[in-house]
């Protein structure tokens, strides 16, 4: 009797524990300005959607859906949330399968996500638990938090406060909170941003883009892990295929364009290029990567991006109207692979004339120098030269000139930018600037 007591007594604490998290989660849930929060609202508001499109926050930087529906005579609907899981697309999808006749999916496979972490290793669950606060269905949402993590993070991902839910302490947002609750602009799902803009159904638009030339890192990429893609992420897309198949959908299978200065430092794209296509042809699908396109496919500047790898608002368009001309009627071609895409990600750089795409600039472990590596496509390193700055508050002074040494001794003790202008054959293609400060 005393051991049922004490059972009741626990439940009953949890229950009203749970019920008073609701609101104070609300409350403090830092998500007045937030454009998934904006694009499931949207979501729920349609009066059809006949094509979606699957992914991570390439996809919300990707297609502009309102032009697409307009080119496709379709209703084009974007679900991509920042560092989306392949399980959270599942989730959605499912969510949308409920709502809307769905016609055709998009899924893109963007390695980065393929190569994360498998789910029994997951630690951080910001990403999964955006897509959860947008999913309706109870059953569908009770599935995805079930599946989405190792069992012992379950009580965190059920109550509505805890790691990751966007909860906020900070006076000042907790205040804006609750005054956009009460004067009603909570209600308005209006996304602000000095940097961004949203299109509507689920598109965002970078504002700020990539000067051309000026690509750079300071620290040197890893390769993709290809044995870094889990069971977890190959079984959830053949889940979502076992799904498409069984509503008769179709289901497409691409990837969205990076730039050739994110793809060549990765330095074995053609591995996940071969990953991606043998998966495909083993389930009867074919697999159409934008980072292979010709020319006459699409074409895209260093200014069409806002970073190495998410597309800037011009870009956006770029792409959009590149997307719309293949899948409207090119990919149904026999052909359409060879005629439209190259065979592989280096014969494009084989065709590709000679370009250094941006400029390694990483400092010694002494910070007493700074080495230039430059990332190209096959080019002889000396029919490269460099002119090279120090920038030091108002000063700027020449370090060297016209030089093909790509190791440049800092100024001592000081702090500020390093200014590189790159020549290939005395024609200048880059120039980058990177934060430096030498002892």
């Amino acid at each position: 009797m005393k051991k049922s007591l004490l059972l009741l007594k626990i439940f009953l604490f949890l229950l009203i524990f749970f019920i008073f998290s609701i609101p104070i989660g609300f409350l403090l849930k830092d998500d007045t300005n937030s454009y998934a929060r904006t694009l499931f609202h949207e979501f729920y508001r349609q009066e059809k959607i006949d094509y979606l499109i699957c992914g991570a926050s390439h996809v919300s930087h990707g297609v502009e859906a309102n032009i697409a529906s307009k080119k496709l005579g379709k209703s084009v609907f974007n679900v991509g949330t920042p560092s989306q899981q392949i399980d959270g697309t599942y989730a959605l999808l499912r969510q949308a399968v409920k709502l809307y006749k769905i016609e055709k999916v998009f899924l893109e496979l963007d390695f980065a996500i393929a190569c994360d972490l498998s789910v029994a290793d997951r630690v951080g669950f910001k990403a999964e638990y955006i897509v959860a606060s947008g999913i309706k269905d109870l059953k569908i949402k009770t599935d995805y938090l079930l599946h989405c993590s190792n069992i012992k993070y379950y009580f965190n991902s059920f109550l509505p406060i805890g790691k990751d839910k966007l909860i906020t302490l900070n006076p000042k947002k907790v205040a804006n909170k609750a005054k956009s609750l009460l004067n009603g602009e909570y209600f308005k799902y209006n996304y602000v941003s000095k940097g961004s803009e949203y299109a509507g159904k689920g598109c965002v638009l970078d504002l700020e883009e990539v000067p051309e030339g000026s690509f750079s890192n300071y620290y040197t990429e890893f390769p993709i892990y290809i044995e870094g893609i889990s069971a977890d992420w190959k079984n959830t897309v053949d889940k979502i295929i076992d799904f498409c198949n069984s509503n008769n959908i179709e289901l497409i299978l691409f990837s969205m364009p990076g730039s050739d200065f994110y793809l060549n430092e990765k330095g074995n794209y053609d591995e996940y290029y071969d990953f991606c296509k043998s998966f495909a042809n083993d389930r009867g699908l074919k697999y159409y990567d934008f980072n292979l396109a010709k020319q006459e496919t699409l074409t895209l500047k260093d200014s069409d991006f806002h970073d190495d790898n998410h597309l800037s608002k011009k870009g956006v368009y770029v792409w959009t109207d590149a997307f719309c001309s293949f899948f409207d009627e090119k990919y149904k071609e026999e052909n359409c692979l060879e005629k439209y895409f190259y065979s592989s990600y280096s014969e494009k750089m084989s065709a590709t004339p000679d370009k250094i795409f941006g400029l390694y600039m990483i400092t010694s472990d002494d910070r007493k120098s700074m080495e230039i590596i430059p990332v190209s496509n096959h080019v002889d390193s000396k029919r490269i030269t460099y002119d090279v700055w120090a920038i030091t508050g108002t000063e700027e002074s020449l370090l060297s000139k016209d030089s093909i040494q790509t190791t440049i001794a800092l100024p001592a003790g000081k702090a500020g930018k390093i200014r590189v202008i790159s020549y290939l054959d005395g024609i200048k293609q880059n120039e980058c600037t990177e934060n430096f400060a030498s002892f």
